[in-house]
């Protein structure tokens, strides 16, 4: 029986939110064979494990588990002159996204704009079972961006250019110096604890519901 193959074109990005699939995704393997292969070209599975260094017995588990779900599929057949019938996979869109107008990629963090740190550890976050809603990610984002904004006040207190001693240490000893007279400060500080109890309560509730929906 022919293989059913796939006509549509790729699609310039595709939203994610079945948190089984963005779990799937978080695989190393299965990350590299969609992000850094098949988002480019079209590739038979002998083809990605040359390109992977893994054995073809590996990559073709990875890849049906990703065809099962729909995040790649089967383009084109070939046979070889020795009568072997080639698979070719791609993915179905060149970008993926959470769910949350955010883009996901694994390799390249120029896609993700350094000035926009807030949305960059929001969507971080996801990797770790925190996959905040679209309708929910404002409120988030305000909050994180209050806690950030707070804690890097706070370090103004010893990291000025003022203070030409801490200035002129080593920058790993000055890193681990920060680190702990900040933590320290932020102990401390009223306002900052109270916001810092609001983003908890955010993180809990997210891991919750991840536990919840994978039960």
């Amino acid at each position: 029986m022919n293989p059913k193959l796939s006509k549509k074109a790729i699609k310039e990005f595709e939203v994610v939110t079945n948190i089984k699939v963005i779990k799937l995704l978080l695989d190393g393997t299965r990350k590299d064979i969609v992000f850094k292969y098949l988002v480019n070209k079209p590739m038979t599975v002998k083809q990605l494990s040359v390109a992977m260094n893994k054995k073809p017995g590996t990559v073709l588990h990875h890849v049906q588990k990703l065809k099962s779900v729909g995040i790649i599929v089967l383009v084109e057949t070939r046979e070889t002159p020795r009568g072997i019938v080639e698979r070719y996979y791609r993915a179905i869109a060149r970008e993926f996204r959470l769910g949350i107008s955010e883009r996901m990629s694994a390799y390249d963090e120029s896609t993700v704009p350094p000035k926009d740190r807030v949305n960059a550890t929001l969507l971080g976050l996801s990797t770790l079972g925190v996959v905040i809603t679209e309708s929910e990610f404002k409120h988030a984002r305000t909050i994180l961006q209050k806690l950030i904004d707070r804690e890097t006040e706070m370090s103004l207190v010893y990291n000025t250019p003022k203070n030409h001693a801490y200035q002129r240490l080593p920058q790993s000893t000055r890193r681990d110096v920060s680190q702990r007279m900040l933590q320290f400060l932020l102990s401390q500080d009223e306002v900052h604890q109270k916001i810092l109890s609001e983003w908890n309560g955010i993180i809990a509730y997210y891991l919750k519901k991840t536990s919840s929906e994978l039960a």
